[in-house]
This record gives structure tokens, C-alpha cells and sequence, in this order.
């Protein structure tokens, strides 16, 4: 088989990643794989690189910004990509994510349905079925469930618009090209997304819905020995007399809720708890004295021994389609404690603790918990190593290709 991977990055981020360790565990196993992208660079041999900086900034300010319709510019440049695909005649196209003003989307699909091409969609967010929301639960939305119109966040998003709101424009663009697609198969990255979108225009024309669990590196994600963690203590200068509670997002900042929430329960944890916050920071607020920042750790065997020093991973998030910092923090033996929102309660299965959404009174009595959970620690652990493995995940994927390749979905 001959496949080509679709995202806006590659090799970098968590969708970079994704994409990269399909296509290697893919070549492994006698196949062909390439990956197109928009955004960075990547070592990955087998690459195609859609569009350069100028395009991808016209696009942001000119579609996306102003008219407000991502994934409507980039048309020189996917004509381009899609002159390359008819070269490289793929058996089988996987999108992975398509928003970041690098693809115009209408270029691209119009191309897949006149080659009756099968492709696989992996759901890392909503935006493939709603108007132009990647996530739609913090504002409370079903629009998508029928038709996307009059969007409260259109210029809020991840990429606002300053004038239009054409997000019914953009639903049925969608809506439309799907129907037309012959065969299409879905695959969310939880069961909650999963159920989501079955209700959503992806499943239709016959069209499957299906989930396949992302991974977890368990060569670097594990319980980390004393000397590692004495070392930890020693670089961040932490006090060895404190328990730890441990939160990890790409930015906290006081706009944010989680920001909001982890000073609410430093508020009210108990004297010998503090509480770590790694990802960036806006510091014109003044962080109380039991919590402590760490900016950014750029080496995930580092991120593994900050796991492994901290009794709890609470994760703060109220809307995330599969919580890889937590299976990340349970595979090093930390327990967890999450929001029951969307697919956040559905990693730490039985292992871990879920909380109302945004109760700090709740997360402060689970610690009372934590020493009755960690009696099955190892068992925990297995349990993330048996769910979350690379080889057995991945190869879901490549069962996949061959099913919709060989029209048996």
C-alpha cells in the first residue's frame, strides 16, 4: 500500500508525532509512506512540504482573519500538492489535521472524490464537523448536530475572524464533500469523541466511526529512579519536606480557567502539599508560595521524573478529546485526578479520581485518596502500558488501511 498522511506539522507537536510514528511503523511493515505538511521542518524522509511562509500568512490574515474562512486560501500551493499526489498515485489518503491556514481543503477533496480515494480521518479535535470550532463544550454549542450558523466564538477561536461569521458556509462545504466521498472511515482518538461524532455529518453516505487510542512512549514514561528525581529536586531547588501535586499545560495564564483553578486550590491545600505548574506563564500575576512554575521542559524523560516526584497529576482541562499528559503521568505510577468533561475522565479508568467540573472542594477531599489508589500502582501502570502501546495502536491504523483499501468497511 501506498499511503500519504495529511497535517499541519510533522514530526513536531503531539499530531507531528502521531504522524511520524505511523508512517515509521508503516515502512516497518513493507508499505509506503509519506507525509504532507504545512508548518516547521521535519527529518522525515518521505515528505512533502504544502506551501511556504508567505502563503500560509496570506491565508491566516486574508481568508481566515478578515473574510473568515479558514481553509479557503493556499490555492496555488494545494494546486501544487495535489499535482504531487497524482504522482505519487496513493492507495489511500489519512487526514490528520487540516486547519492552520496551509491547505485550501475545497482543492484537496474535490481531488479525492474525482479519484474515488478512500481516506481515513483522525478526529484530534472537532473541527472536521462543526463550522470552525475545534472545540465546542466550554461554550456550551450543539449547533454542529444539525447546522452550524450564527457561531458564538467565530471571533474568539483558535483563529478568529474580525468581520464574518460564515461558519454555515463552511458546514455545509463540508457536509457535502463527505457525502461525496465513497469511502471514508473516522477514527476519534477516545470513545467520547467517538460518540460525538457519530452524531455529526461524518457519519454519513455509509460512512464507519471507530476510535483508536493514541500512545504513550513507555521506554521514556515510567516510574523514575531516586537518583533521577534527587536530581530533579536539586535543579528546581524544591523543598524535600512537601508533597506534590503536578499540572502540566502549554500556557497558563490567568484568561484561562485552569489558571483560575490551580490558584483556587493552592488556596486551600494543606500545608504539607505544593503544587507544580509546568508550561508557560504570563508572570504579571504574583503566584502564591506553594506553587511553584516551571516554565517549560523541553526533554520528556525529564517531564517523566517531574511525574514520578509528584503524588497526584490534577489535569485542570474541562474540554480535551484524550489527555495524553495523563496517561503520560499514570504510566510513571502518578495518580490522577481529572474533570468528568469530555474524554478527561476517561483515561484514568478505575485508577484514578474524577471530580465535578471545576470543583476545588472535591479535588482537595480526593487527596485523602491518594494512598488507597496507590495500592494499585502497578497495576495502574500495566494497565496504561496494555491500552496505550505504540506496535498495537498503531497497528489498528494499518488493519484499517487495508480494510478500506480492499472496500471490506
Amino acid at each position: 500500500m501506498k499511503i500519504v498522511q495529511i497535517n499541519s506539522v510533522c514530526g513536531q507537536g503531539s499530531t507531528g508525532r502521531i504522524a511520524v510514528d505511523i508512517a515509521i511503523e508503516v515502512e516497518r511493515r513493507g508499505h509506503v509512506c509519506y507525509i504532507a505538511y504545512g508548518h516547521g521542518n521535519t527529518d522525515y524522509q518521505r515528505s512533502y512540504k504544502i506551501g511556504n511562509r508567505f502563503e500560509h500568512l496570506l491565508h491566516n490574515i486574508l481568508f481566515s482573519r478578515l473574510l473568515g474562512l479558514q481553509g479557503y486560501g493556499s490555492i496555488v500551493s494545494t494546486l501544487k500538492f495535489v499535482k504531487w499526489l497524482k504522482k505519487i498515485k496513493p492507495d489511500i489518503i489519512h487526514i490528520h489535521n487540516l486547519h492552520a491556514n496551509y491547505i485550501n481543503y475545497r482543492i484537496l477533496f474535490k481531488y479525492i472524490i474525482s479519484r474515488k480515494l478512500p481516506v481515513i480521518f483522525t478526529l484530534h479535535d472537532c473541527l472536521n464537523f462543526t463550522g470552525k470550532c475545534t472545540n465546542f463544550t466550554a461554550n456550551s454549542c450543539n449547533k454542529w448536530k444539525q447546522e452550524c450558523h450564527k457561531c458564538p466564538l467565530y471571533h474568539k477561536s483558535g483563529v478568529p475572524s474580525i468581520f464574518f461569521d460564515w461558519s454555515r458556509k463552511m458546514f455545509r462545504d463540508k457536509k457535502m464533500f463527505y457525502s461525496r466521498i465513497e469511502r471514508c472511515k473516522t477514527i476519534a482518538v477516545s470513545k467520547w469523541l467517538k460518540e460525538i461524532a457519530f452524531e455529526s455529518i461524518l457519519n454519513c453516505n455509509g460512512h464507519s466511526v471507530s476510535y483508536i487510542y493514541n500512545w504513550i512512549d513507555h521506554r521514556v514514561f515510567k516510574p523514575a529512579d531516586k537518583e533521577e528525581i534527587e536530581r530533579f529536586y536539586q535543579k528546581y531547588d524544591l523543598p524535600r519536606d512537601k508533597r506534590y501535586l503536578i499540572s502540566v499545560s502549554q500556557e497558563w495564564d490567568m484568561s484561562a480557567t485552569r489558571t483560575e483553578d490551580a490558584l483556587a486550590i493552592a488556596e486551600k491545600l494543606p500545608d504539607d502539599y505544593y503544587l507544580i505548574l509546568v508550561g508557560r506563564m504570563n508572570r504579571s500575576f504574583e503566584l502564591p508560595k506553594n506553587i511553584i512554575h516551571i516554565p517549560y521542559i523541553s526533554s520528556q524523560m525529564e517531564l517523566a521524573i517531574a511525574y514520578s516526584l509528584a503524588d497526584v497529576y490534577v489535569h485542570l482541562s474541562i474540554q480535551d478529546t484524550f489527555g495524553l499528559v495523563i496517561g503520560e503521568a499514570m504510566a510513571c505510577g502518578t495518580i490522577p485526578v481529572t474533570y468528568n468533561s469530555t474524554a478527561c475522565s476517561e483515561t484514568p479508568s478505575s485508577f484514578g479520581i474524577v471530580v465535578p467540573p471545576r470543583d476545588i472542594n472535591a479535588i482537595i477531599n480526593s487527596l485523602s485518596l491518594i494512598e488507597s489508589k496507590k495500592a494499585r500502582r502497578l497495576e495502574m501502570i500495566e494497565f496504561v502500558k496494555n491500552t496505550y502501546d505504540k506496535t498495537i495502536n498503531i497497528g489498528q491504523y494499518i488493519e484499517t488501511y487495508t480494510e478500506i483499501v480492499q472496500n471490506e468497511i
